[in-house]
């Protein structure tokens, strides 16, 4: 089988399929194809009269896609930040979105890595900057903090003990060895871990990105065979259950000055924005994503 008729009948069988309306069979195939037979991308547009090696085994990635599981789930990784994470279904799948809550986590921690007039108002000249990022799941957003600011000292926590292994693993491959990240296991609705080193005066920076999907769109959205976790996705009511819960942990386990980034729905920032207000958070503001909806919501302690 050549690859133009591979990617042929990899696209019959995902057009029969269960995949999202807004997803291209066209695209899926090709990604699959590359990645079944480590071949690039432009190689196989360039060369469609190459043979595929074990043709089953690719078009078997496809009957799973059809399925509606996503094609992260089925290579068991993801691109994010510049780098592959493992990704299993114990793990909400790294999105686009999630990348302004990095920019800014590391905007944050740089600022204090310089020694700006407000971090030595509050952290006088310490070495490190200590980070903590709740429900870290797959651990890409500790990942890409810790490797791109040298300065910081990153802890991650998650509920589930299926995820936090994943995270380890990512760390490993990714993570920088010369301060490997700390990993907790626990319910942020019991409280956050205390910085790693004794004499902290507490994070420069907590950031999260916790279930913020209402319960009844969390379960609509799993009906399309996705297969990601629904802990990982159903953030109550209105989406802000753990929202809620983690603000009052976040606003005691901070350093004064300390700054907290939480990502949330473009449909319930303004609410999230109300909740750290009323915790008593400070400097209060609202970032957008790529796409120019609300996306992450930042506080700080005083």
């Amino acid at each position: 089988m050549t690859v133009i008729e591979a990617r042929a009948e990899a696209e019959r069988i995902l057009r029969g399929g269960r995949i999202p309306a807004e997803d291209d069979p066209s695209r899926d195939a090709l990604v699959l194809l590359a990645w079944a037979t480590g071949r690039s991308r432009s190689r196989l547009l360039a060369h469609p009269e190459e043979d595929v090696p074990e043709p089953e085994k690719f078009l078997s990635l496809a009957r799973k896609r059809a399925t509606g599981l996503p094609v992260a789930y089925v290579t068991g990784e993801k691109e994010f930040w510049g780098m592959t994470f493992q990704v299993t279904p114990d793990v909400l799948i790294p999105k686009p979105d999630t990348e302004t809550l990095v920019e800014r986590a590391i905007e944050v921690l740089r600022a204090h890595a310089a020694g700006s007039p407000e971090s030595r108002r509050f952290f006088g000249a310490r070495r490190f900057c200590e980070a903590l990022d709740v429900c870290t799941g797959s651990g890409c957003v500790a990942v890409a903090i810790a490797r791109s600011v040298p300065e910081s000292l990153v802890t991650a926590t998650d509920i589930s003990e299926a995820a936090l292994r994943v995270a380890e693993e990512n760390a490993r491959e990714l993570g920088p060895s010369d301060r490997p990240i700390r990993f907790v296991l626990g319910d942020l609705r019991d409280g956050l871990p205390p910085p790693s080193t004794p004499d902290s005066p507490g994070y420069a920076l907590i950031v999260s990105n916790p279930p913020y999907v209402p319960s009844d769109v969390a379960r609509g959205l799993l009906e399309d065979g996705r297969g990601e976790p629904l802990l990982a996705l159903d953030g109550g009511a209105d989406g802000l259950d753990l929202v809620r819960a983690l603000a009052p942990h976040a606003l005691r386990a901070l350093a004064p000055g300390g700054t907290f980034l939480v990502e949330v729905g473009e449909y319930n920032a303004a609410a999230a924005a109300g909740c750290l207000k009323e915790e008593g958070f400070l400097d209060i503001v609202t970032h957008r994503d790529l796409a120019g909806l609300d996306r992450v919501v930042e506080g700080r302690r005083g």
